[in-house]
């Protein structure tokens, strides 16, 4: 979903979903969930928008770069993304095109609690202290 200059999504927004049609894709996944038509093809696959690290898990120049394409072609300024807990807490990469806000906070993880406040283009990672 894009909301402003931000585009949030699960895992990540690759050029390919760009050129496949993210609304496109948000339509046929809708379908599918209200199951009105059969799962899309490659929602399931680790280059999926759901399921992408691209963003999120040892990010790279390349990573960086792909990810300014895409942004420029959403004519976003960032990325917010979940999926891969950030052991330090809320973290951005790229020089802040992204952000990734998956800390852990399930029991199970055992993660720290914290929230990404965006406010124009103020951002602030707020903790209980």
């Amino acid at each position: 979903m894009v909301v402003g200059d931000n585009v949030f999504v699960h895992g990540g927004v690759l050029p390919d979903h760009v050129d496949y049609g993210i609304e496109r894709i948000n339509e046929e996944v809708q379908a599918w969930l209200r199951g009105d038509a059969a799962c899309p093809e490659g929602i399931h696959e680790r280059t999926s928008p759901t399921w992408t690290r691209s963003y999120s898990d040892e990010v790279d120049a390349d990573d960086c770069e792909m990810l300014r394409d895409v942004l420029e072609t959403l004519d976003a300024k960032r990325m917010i993304v979940g999926h891969t807990v950030q052991e330090d807490g809320i973290t951005s990469y790229c020089d802040g095109r992204v952000w990734c806000i998956d800390v852990g906070m399930s029991a199970h993880y055992g993660g720290r609690i914290q929230v990404m406040e965006i406010v124009g283009d103020s951002i602030r990672v707020l903790t209980p202290n």
